[in-house]
């Protein structure tokens, strides 16, 4: 918001993302979205959605199934799981019973988060701990106890801080040695063995490197951007920076994403903002393979994705 305004363009930015919630939830939650606007006649002067290829995969759909239910009773109104229950009576009953009589809680996650315990243990690298590393991250984490009370002595520990507007803090609201000691907890975090765990991790949950795509998710995304066109006056879709040191795709999931790429644009009618290969964000401002360093990736990328929406919205 401060970058837009040194370039003469006023806008109050809100972040409506939640980790790890893939495109079929998004689908549902940009429906309430959408909802509240209309029913209150405001709009959006600009919606930027992000494109995330590994949420998009049918290992990540796979993933979700016992979730599915629950986040559905959630985040769905009546009438839209009455069209279900049109459809598949008996999934139908089910969701109702979920959502009022069960709280919204399914007896698939309930089962699914007492099974991960059952499950084998996942591929670890084989690469040594940095112990240099650890002891300094240990160091730095007791230097930063109390930090967050000292900057934000009205942060009583909400979910949801109206001042942040739905996003992280940002280093202007902190003290100089609070911004420097979390800069060098995000570089003491780049060992080689932790980004190879959390490489490892996301083929696992992911399939980050062949990116098998799941038809249902596809069609949810494009979903998410006709959702937002009803109520925005411009909508971009934006594929964020790549740890390009961690995350090399295949080369059929190159091919793979290029085919989706190209289905997402024709069928939504908007060029995509393709930023994985950008070089303003390096693979040393990652916190890990696939999230921005707090202070580091995240303020590099805020400070081009100003740069490129002051571009597309004076193009208008």
């Amino acid at each position: 918001d401060q970058w837009l305004a040194e370039k003469g363009i006023t806008l109050k930015s809100f972040n409506f993302g939640f980790g790890g919630l893939n495109p079929y939830f998004q689908d549902y939650l940009s429906r309430r979205i959408r909802d509240e606007f209309v029913a209150n006649d405001r709009r959006l002067a600009l919606a930027m959605i992000e494109f995330n290829p590994f949420q998009t995969t049918q290992t990540r759909w796979n993933g979700a199934l016992p979730a599915v239910d629950s986040f559905l009773t959630m985040l769905a109104t009546d009438a839209e799981l009455l069209e279900i229950a049109k459809e598949d009576l008996t999934r139908g009953v089910r969701l109702f019973t979920i959502r009022y009589f069960r709280n919204d809680i399914s007896a698939e996650i309930i089962t699914a988060q007492f099974a991960q315990s059952l499950q084998a243990p996942p591929q670890r690298s084989d690469i040594p701990v940095d112990e240099e590393a650890a002891a300094r991250r240990d160091e730095i984490l007791e230097a930063l106890e109390g930090k967050l009370a000292e900057d934000y002595p009205d942060y009583n520990g909400e979910e949801w801080y109206w001042p942040w507007q739905g996003g992280p803090t940002i280093p202007s609201d902190r003290s100089e040695e609070t911004v420097a000691l979390i800069q060098e907890l995000m570089h003491t975090g780049l060992t080689d063995r932790r980004m190879d765990n959390d490489r490892l991790n996301r083929i696992r949950t992911a399939d980050i490197i062949e990116l098998q795509f799941e038809e249902i998710l596809v069609e949810s995304f494009i979903r998410i951007v006709e959702n937002f066109k009803e109520f925005s006056d411009h909508v971009e879709v934006i594929l964020l920076p790549r740890n390009t040191d961690w995350i090399d795709y295949s080369p059929e999931g190159w091919k793979r994403l290029e085919k989706i790429i190209a289905r997402i644009e024709r069928e939504t009618g908007i060029k995509m903002l393709n930023l994985q290969d950008t070089p303003e964000v390096t693979p040393d401002m990652f916190s890990d393979t696939t999230h921005l360093g707090r202070y580091t990736g995240d303020i590099a990328f805020t400070r081009l994705l100003a740069d490129e929406m002051a571009r597309s919205l004076n193009d208008r």
